[in-house]
């Protein structure tokens, strides 16, 4: 089976700025509207299904957000959803003030919705295209692009940059914004050279390397493209004259127009079903169209060593994001879930559900050979931590407890996965590294199991 871009398509609306939150199992896209962010549902990341509008401007006239709703991100956290979104104010002929147009954020106990938008913006300035990136630490930085004196393209050109603050919380930054890159040549603009652009930031982290993939050039022509910077720390001390980040390939794209897609770019990057592969969500127009509709693709995305590739537009069928070894996303109780994961024993593999306590314990094993070898955890809303702990023949070998959050939510649904490569295990609860143990065990082969609590969206991958 194969799948051709674009996914998502539907004359007479533009889909521009796509981003993906996956939550349970199942995926949900928002897209860039007027004055409404609708969003849509998938479980494969080809076959999306439109559930409505998740977030509508504000009436309000005193509002921060009345129209221009740009370049939604999503992200869940402890229970709650957090939208952060650009919008403008309106003129008095319905028209969006360009000058005052600002970051925000509105939260929701859904990811279908309604959203709601906070009274005041994150920022103070000129700003779009939020990116919340959430450190291996812990903690969390807000890329986003800005317009102004430290911007400018060649020859002193106006353009527009990107820029990280540390958030103080999930609704308030710093306040100390830092550069990360701006336009340094030529082909980041307009064919012109009236205006330039290094927007759309998205974020990674790799080996201890930080990556920042961004688009540059103009959005509705073919020198829109992604490209990409790096940097041995998400934010220097140099503040809007900061140089921590560098441009691969002197600043050369990853990803640009070809016969079957122009102007591709302003994307993020997603674990497919399998919770192993990584995929490129983005927009790009339709060559043969020649309307201002942008349309939603999907493509691979691979490291090449500490290189990104990306998979260029093509016209060609695809082949279908991988699904997992197992997929108990959606069977209804731990009984039934275990009675399959009996099936898969391997060395190798990756694991991934999300579990809810409910205000009591939950547990399983992230590697189960037999009674007497084990490596198992628990999760103690009372004790309020998560053990995680080894068992060699029948004694305990090794024992790992990290507190948890402080405010750490029972009714909430948190993400757990463990990635086992021969005997060492590296476990992680809301991506966040809790314990990497090695087991020792003579037999590398095991299987996992979920004990106590509700989960959803259970995964298995056998990993080479």
């Amino acid at each position: 089976m194969g799948y051709k871009n674009p996914v998502i398509s539907i004359q007479g609306m533009d889909h521009g700025d796509p981003a993906v939150c996956k939550y349970n199992g199942k995926y949900y896209l928002y897209h860039t509207g007027p004055r409404e962010i609708r969003v849509y549902e998938s479980v494969n990341l080809i076959d999306w299904e439109l559930q409505g509008i998740a977030l509508h401007a504000s009436d309000d006239p005193d509002h921060w957000a009345q129209i221009g709703l740009w370049a939604p991100e999503i992200i869940h956290e402890n229970g709650t959803f957090y939208m952060y979104v650009t919008a403008a104010l309106m003129n008095s002929d319905g028209s969006e003030n360009d000058d005052v147009r600002r970051i925000g954020v509105a939260t929701s106990k859904n990811p279908l919705g309604p959203f709601t938008l906070a009274p005041q913006p994150l920022t103070d300035e000129w700003s779009i295209d939020a990116h919340p990136f959430k450190d291996e630490d812990g903690t969390y930085y807000m890329f986003y692009n800005v317009r102004n004196e430290y911007t400018r393209g060649p020859n002193g050109v106006i353009g527009t940059g990107n820029v990280v603050d540390r958030m103080a919380d999930l609704t308030s930054l710093s306040g100390n914004p830092t550069m990360v890159v701006k336009p340094e040549h030529l082909w980041e603009g307009n064919k012109d050279h009236s205006f330039f652009w290094n927007e759309g930031p998205f974020v990674l982290k790799r080996n201890g390397k930080y990556f920042q993939m961004y688009s540059a050039g103009f959005f509705g022509d073919d020198t829109y493209g992604v490209y990409y910077a790096t940097s041995d720390t998400p934010k220097g001390e140099g503040g809007m004259e900061d140089t921590s980040w560098s441009k691969w390939g002197d600043g050369e794209p990853i990803l640009r127009t070809n016969e079957a897609c122009l102007g591709p770019g302003h994307h993020v990057v997603v674990k497919g079903p399998d919770g192993v592969g990584d995929y490129i969500i983005y927009h790009g127009y339709e060559p043969g169209e020649n309307v201002r509709e942008r349309r939603v693709r999907v493509g691979r995305f691979r490291w090449n060593g500490d290189n990104i590739w990306l998979e260029p537009p093509s016209l060609d069928t695809l082949p279908t994001p991988t699904m997992p070894t197992f997929d108990g996303r959606f069977l209804p109780s731990i009984s039934q879930i275990n009675e399959q994961l009996l099936k898969h024993m391997y060395e190798n593999y990756f694991f991934e559900t999300n579990v809810r306590t409910g205000g009591k314990s939950a547990s399983g094993d992230a590697c189960y050979v037999d009674e007497a070898n084990a490596v198992r955890w628990i999760i103690d809303p009372k004790e309020k931590t998560v053990k995680i702990y080894a068992v060699k023949g029948g004694e305990e070998m090794a024992n790992n407890t990290v507190a948890l959050q402080a405010n750490f939510n029972e009714e909430a649904y948190h993400l757990f996965q463990v990635e086992k490569r021969g005997s060492v295990l590296k476990i992680f609860l809301n991506k966040l590294l809790v314990a990497e143990v090695d087991s020792g065990f003579s037999e590398g082969k095991g299987i996992v199991r979920v004990n106590e609590g509700k989960v959803a969206g259970t995964i298995l991958t056998k990993l080479p």
